[in-house]
């Protein structure tokens, strides 16, 4: 990882910045590919590039409402300093995780299975509509 998304996670973490503006300050590192011409523009979908943030949207009946909008670059830079974590540790969480039902190993994750996973948010959508008319919906985009 670079001095400067070191440099933005630190920021983001002693509470200098808030998320939204560590995912501005990250998205500016990344390289932008040439605009396409608006024909290009037009043949490609949003189904087809990867999300950029994952949406948690209650609407509650009794109006405890939330609307969580989370940076997929945050989930990338969060994933990506698990190998800032020791064997020993590792091994706990995992033992943990794996406890709770959750069999992963995140000692062995690499850079292209965290691309994988946030391009394989862009197929997931959970939607509950509860009997007292809360609405519960997670979704990328």
């Amino acid at each position: 990882m670079n001095q400067e998304r070191l440099r933005i996670l630190s920021l983001l973490v002693a509470g200098k910045i808030t998320s939204e503006e560590a995912d501005r300050l990250l998205d500016a590192l990344e390289p932008h590919p040439e605009t396409p011409a608006p024909d290009e523009a037009a043949a490609k979908t949003a189904s087809t590039a990867a999300p950029k943030f994952l949406y948690v949207k209650v609407l509650s009946a009794a109006g405890d409402n939330v609307n969580v909008k989370i940076p997929l670059s945050l989930v990338r830079a969060g994933l990506k300093l698990t190998s800032l974590i020791p064997a020993p540790a590792m091994e706990q969480i995992n033992k943990s995780m794996a406890e709770h039902g959750i069999a992963m190993d995140f000692s062995n994750m690499k850079s292209e299975d965290v691309e994988d996973l946030i391009t394989a948010l862009r197929e997931m959508e959970v939607n509950v509509d509860a009997k007292n008319g809360d609405n519960v919906r997670v979704y990328s985009a």
